[in-house]
């Protein structure tokens, strides 16, 4: 570590956990983090402060060590995952949009649709190409009777660049169950059809499309979606009974 390096923040040392009793101790695996304030002194040593129970500095120096032996000892807190760690403001901004699409998520669950737009519009405001977001907050217009405004929302989650990987595979899914649910089979299949390219062998989304084929009246185009999903899981009681029902 040069010299003129200024420290001043929040560091850990790794320590190996040792157990035993009676002079006998057993060296395990397990570590522990232990976190301090560290600081320069006059001397030209680094002083090593107790942090207090909420994560700011104390006054109380544990130890003052010399700078070289510091930087083989400790290491920058921002370097792993602890809640100590100063985020960076793009953490930030995520830890508050997942707790708005949290509360969104709640009050769908209760189904307090217009607080639940409000929750996901918020969500969006601060991250317009959140996933969750438009598709929760679609979901809420829908169960409003708010049809164009839901389109909308499910028409943007189109239009975001990375959706289609097989991250998203599931929003997809659930979004077919959505508009199935409110009679737009064309929009549900076309939605079944883009997770399916992700993951061909899901043998979920070839029943769920057969499902919305069948809502549709289109048996031929049915039937061919339930037997892919049989081919691929033979043992699949509720696409074995879906088949029965388009013979």
């Amino acid at each position: 570590m040069e010299t003129s390096e200024k420290i001043g923040g929040i560091y850990y040392e790794r320590k190996v956990l040792q157990m035993g009793t009676a002079g006998t101790h057993k060296v395990s695996n397990d570590f522990h983090d232990l976190h301090y304030f560290a600081k320069d002194n006059a001397k030209g040593e680094v002083d090593i402060c107790y942090l207090k129970p909420d994560g700011t500095p104390s006054a109380i120096v544990a130890e003052s060590i010399a700078r070289e032996a510091f930087a083989v000892r400790f290491k920058d807190c921002g370097t792993h995952e602890c809640d100590l760690r100063k985020k960076t403001p793009e953490e930030k901004k995520a830890e508050i949009v997942d707790a708005k699409v949290r509360k969104g998520e709640e009050h769908l669950e209760k189904k307090e649709f217009n607080s639940a737009t409000f929750e996901f519009g918020q969500a969006l405001k601060a991250d317009d190409k959140r996933l969750d977001a438009h598709l929760g907050k679609g979901q809420a217009h829908l169960a409003l009777g708010e049809v164009d405004k839901a389109k909308e929302h499910f028409e943007k989650m189109a239009a975001i660049d990375g959706l289609y990987n097989e991250d998203n595979k599931h929003t997809l899914n659930e979004l077919g169950i959505t508009l199935r649910r409110s009679g737009m089979f064309e929009e549900a299949i076309r939605n079944y059809q883009k997770a399916s390219l992700m993951d061909p062998a899901d043998e979920a989304l070839h029943f769920n499309m057969g499902r919305a084929y069948k809502e549709w009246g289109k048996t031929a185009e049915a039937r061919e979606a339930v037997q892919k999903a049989l081919a691929i899981k033979p043992v699949f009681q509720e696409a074995v009974d879906l088949l029965k029902t388009l013979q």
